[in-house]
């Protein structure tokens, strides 16, 4: 049987294996998308890690780190998903979709009332996991060069 277990990074080691996982994000979809992530200001973000986050989850798979994400506050009432991912080995037991509805969960407690995010439109697993949890298309929030990047929302 497979535990898998979602917390909130706060330990200077939990933080360390978020930020790694998030390094290996950045490297699969630049690597995917042939297309640095540089217009996110990557280097600031991981100069100064965690900083630019209200909330760190790390989802750990018979306790071996495996996926995370992030709660990047954008307003008062407003925060963004950021860095889901979920590497190789840990993938096929929903630790994406559990992340997210854990996030989702974590925002309306800090109070948010809205949550945003991007994803590429060939993601093909991540945005079924945003439409199932009923997230919508929404306009573009941010300055993106990136042509197939798709912009979602839900309401909290």
């Amino acid at each position: 049987m497979q535990n898998i277990q979602i917390i909130k990074a706060k330990t200077p080691e939990d933080i360390s294996m978020v930020r790694s996982i998030f390094l290996d994000y950045i490297n699969f979809i630049e690597g995917y998308l042939d297309h640095s992530l540089d217009f996110q200001n990557t280097t600031e973000e991981f100069s100064n890690f965690p900083s630019v986050y209200k909330t760190l989850l790390l989802a750990k798979l018979n306790n071996n780190p495996v996926a995370a994400c992030a709660l990047k506050q954008l307003s008062d009432n407003a925060c963004e998903l950021k860095r889901l991912y979920c590497r190789p080995f840990g993938r096929g037991h929903k630790i994406g979709e559990s992340l997210v509805i854990r996030a989702i969960k974590d925002a309306k407690k800090i109070g948010y009332k809205k949550m945003y995010l991007d994803t590429n439109k060939g993601l093909k697993h991540a945005n079924s996991i945003y439409e199932d949890l009923k997230f919508k298309d929404t306009d573009s929030y941010y300055a993106n060069p990136m042509a197939d990047t798709r912009y979602m929302s839900l309401t909290l």
